[in-house]
């Protein structure tokens, strides 16, 4: 996929609080592609994010994530803000919140002000209303029972900031008011607004997910190609701005989004993408030693002595099946996928881009130290991993 001779993208942001950090690492990796996008719609944090996107303070947007820490978004002591991150919020009780909004705005909620100061000061209105970049959001009228997909054309001029903060006013916190109408979170009703860019008439739109909590509507229109970057790993709690955590996630959104552009192999680690990747594994594979092949043999409950490629057939196949893997799941990916366990299971750097046998190498080094909580199945994998990397041909 090339960015060479398209026509702008569309592009939705999924609401996930504190898990925004994340389209921003992606979005960073599609415009260092040469990428663009015409469009660009979003719910709660998506929406805050798509305005700064859209107005062309990418970069502005990015450095306020990366200074971003509990401080600057909550007026309140850390023992406070402990109890909000450790809040479990489920379906269950998002359910119970929104039916319960009365009592919420009789209570006033959480103190907005300092996410009205963050917001004040990347969005402009006059220069988000003047791009040519088509700019909406979603969010629900408390008064008026009724959800709310808005572009920018349709918000009145003066109220942006209003409507943006509106779309991310989660229950619990101060509910927005705009003239004498209150306003909910959008999540309430499309947390990943993906039809809103398909009404613009864009027709190759990538929507970037936090798997935030939320209802997400089904896609209305056929004829669109929707790519979803989803997070190869959970981005934490919506309510948790711990600098260290949104570092993580801002290059996770980066490095997943560039397994999707550069076709990077690989599930939690990302690997070059190799033509030869078949011949290679095969060759490592083959050139295990015979006392190798008969310690896993033993390690992985293979019985008896039969004929050494019988035997590392045999190991493959339940390699395959403890890592859960398809039963006809190619060479390369069960091998990548025993490297990416290792390595787990040594803390080796997990966001760059590496050559599957330099990889090989580096998971091979080094004590096991990230196994807590490992289950037995887990365990097992590891030290046949260990043992087959320590014995191969790189």
């Amino acid at each position: 996929m090339t960015a060479a001779g398209t026509a702008p993208l569309g592009l939705a942001l999924e609401g996930g609080g504190a898990k925004g950090a994340y389209h921003m690492g992606v979005v960073k990796a599609y415009l260092e592609e040469g990428y663009t996008f015409g469009a660009i719609t979003g719910t709660s944090i998506g929406a805050l994010n798509g305005a700064v996107i859209a107005q062309g303070n990418f970069e502005a947007g990015y450095r306020m994530w990366e200074e971003m820490d509990p401080l600057s978004i909550f007026d309140l002591e850390e023992s406070e803000y402990q109890q909000l991150t450790q809040l479990k919020i489920d379906r269950s009780t998002l359910r119970q919140m929104a039916a319960t909004t009365k009592k919420l705005i009789a209570s006033r909620g959480m103190d907005t002000s300092k996410i009205r100061k963050l917001i004040l000061k990347v969005i402009d209105e006059r220069r988000l209303r003047e791009t040519p970049i088509d700019f909406g959001l979603v969010t629900v009228s408390i008064t008026d029972r009724s959800p709310l997909e808005l572009y920018k054309e349709d918000i009145p001029h003066g109220k942006m900031i209003d409507y943006l903060i509106a779309s991310a006013s989660f229950p619990g916190f101060q509910p927005a008011k705009i003239d004498d109408k209150l306003f909910l979170d959008g999540g309430f009703y499309d947390n990943c607004p993906i039809n809103m860019v398909a009404r613009k008439g864009f027709k190759h739109i990538i929507a970037i997910r936090t798997l935030g909590l939320g209802i997400t509507r089904k896609i209305a229109y056929p004829d669109v190609s929707v790519t979803q970057i989803v997070p190869s790993e959970n981005l934490g709690g919506m309510m948790n701005f711990n600098n260290e955590l949104i570092q993580r996630n801002l290059k996770m959104g980066y490095f997943d989004a560039k397994r999707q552009l550069e076709q990077l192999l690989g599930e939690k680690y990302y690997f070059s993408n190799d033509s030869k990747h078949e011949e290679k594994c095969t060759h490592m594979i083959n050139s295990i030693p015979d006392k190798t092949i008969y310690s896993l043999g033993r390690m992985l409950g293979v019985g008896g002595l039969p004929p050494r490629k019988v035997r590392r057939t045999q190991i493959v196949e339940k390699l395959t099946a403890l890592m859960e893997l398809p039963i006809k799941a190619p060479l390369p990916t069960m091998m990548i996928r025993l490297a990416e366990t290792l390595a787990a299971a040594k803390g080796i750097d997990k966001y760059q881009v590496y050559g599957f046998n330099d990889f090989c190498r580096t998971a091979r080094v080094g004590p096991l130290k990230c196994t807590v909580g490992f289950g037995a199945k887990q365990v097992e994998i590891c030290m046949a991993a260990q043992k087959i990397f320590d014995s191969i041909e790189l």
